[in-house]
């Protein structure tokens, strides 16, 4: 059931974006969208949620045309989106935040399996299930947002930036339960992050954009070459953007581009 995006132009109004950005998520796959500040990886996922303005391209789920699609039916489709920042109802308990993360769900059975593996996955959120979610530190606001996005039952989950503002050890503990959610429970990730070692860590393949553009991806080979595949970005980035044609890139095209990066 892959998530099929093609040439897609995307933005806000009359001020365009993305521009002709083409990429595929598989089945049980992640996959990480990199790239520096303003390159419009959180345009683009608030595109295929039906949050921002699609002015062009195809964008296809299990087939079928999600283009054009309310958020809450993209969601009852099997598509969930954890914006950046850890977006909970501070007013409201931990328990409450899942059951309202799941009401989007067709069965409440799933949901509420989904809400029972969302405590297996974060042991702190069943013991302060029936605290306010205010009260919760910035890791566990993040875990909560991650358990509620789990709780709607999705089979693709998008996620922007889930380490933002978190303190290293708590931001791998957050980037293991993304590779879990892969593995454990079949479900496909579009990751998008500025933390590039954590984010090749766990993805299977990566694409860079700048300017509005995906100018390269990556396959799982290079990513294990993680320090090889940043200089790769680096140093293509101003290369491609001028071409505006994605360079695929293998493990052997990484370590020589690190080589010939300047130092």
């Amino acid at each position: 059931m892959p998530l099929e995006i093609e040439a897609v132009e995307i933005g806000y109004g009359k001020k365009l974006v993305v521009h002709e950005a083409t990429l595929r998520v598989g089945e049980r796959e992640a996959v990480a969208i990199v790239g520096p500040n303003g390159a419009g990886k959180s345009t683009l996922l608030n595109g295929i949620y039906g949050i921002a303005q699609l002015s062009r391209g195809k964008i296809r789920w299990n087939g079928r045309s999600i283009v054009g699609l309310p958020p809450f039916a993209i969601v009852q489709a099997g598509i969930s989106y954890g914006p950046q920042g850890p977006q909970v109802y501070r007013t409201m308990t931990v328990a409450e935040n899942l059951l309202l993360g799941g009401y989007a769900a067709k069965d409440r059975g799933v949901s509420d399996a989904n809400i029972r593996k969302g405590y297996e996955l974060f042991p702190i959120l069943y013991e302060r299930r029936h605290v306010l979610a205010s009260s919760l530190s910035g890791g566990e606001r993040q875990m909560l947002a991650l358990a509620a996005v789990l709780a709607s039952d999705p089979k693709v989950v998008l996620l922007d930036e889930p380490s933002g503002g978190l303190a290293p050890l708590v931001a791998r503990s957050v980037f293991d339960t993304v590779r879990r959610l892969v593995d454990e429970f079949g479900i496909s990730v579009l990751l998008v992050e500025q933390n590039l070692k954590e984010a090749f860590r766990i993805a299977d393949r990566a694409y860079v954009m700048a300017q509005g553009r995906i100018t390269a991806e990556c396959d799982r080979n290079a990513l294990t070459d993680g320090q090889g595949f940043q200089d790769a970005f680096f140093g293509i980035e101003s290369e491609t953007v001028s071409s505006h044609r994605p360079e695929r890139l293998a493990a052997s095209q990484v370590a020589e581009t690190r080589r010939e990066t300047p130092r």
